[in-house]
């Protein structure tokens, strides 16, 4: 199976061309050659760049739904948390009350 080049490799070729490209001396057919080759290795460089992006939007989509989900949950725990504090606040004001009647009757 063949590898996919990378970028850079893309890159090299297509200077290696322009280069080759740039000699007064190439013949015609050749230089025809060249630019075909120049096209087509564009297309690869367009396809690696395009690979490239959709790879980093599927990484930060799947970033971004794990970030969303551990917001829930700490909203989740914050609102547990909420519910406990005002439980607590509760007992205390009773606890309070019931101190405030007993030292009231002794």
């Amino acid at each position: 199976m063949p590898t996919t080049p990378t970028l850079a490799q893309v890159n090299d070729a297509m200077a290696a061309v322009n280069a080759a490209l740039q000699d007064m001396n190439v013949p015609e057919n050749f230089e025809d050659a060249l630019n075909e080759l120049s096209n087509t290795l564009q297309g690869v460089q367009d396809a690696i760049i395009e690979q490239t992006e959709q790879a980093l939007i599927n990484t930060l989509a799947a970033d971004n739904a794990e970030l969303q989900a551990l917001n829930q949950k700490i909203k989740d725990l914050c609102n547990d948390l909420d519910q406990t504090t005002a439980t607590i606040k509760n007992v205390s004001t009773t606890v309070g009350t019931i101190a405030s009647i007993i030292g009231a009757l002794v």
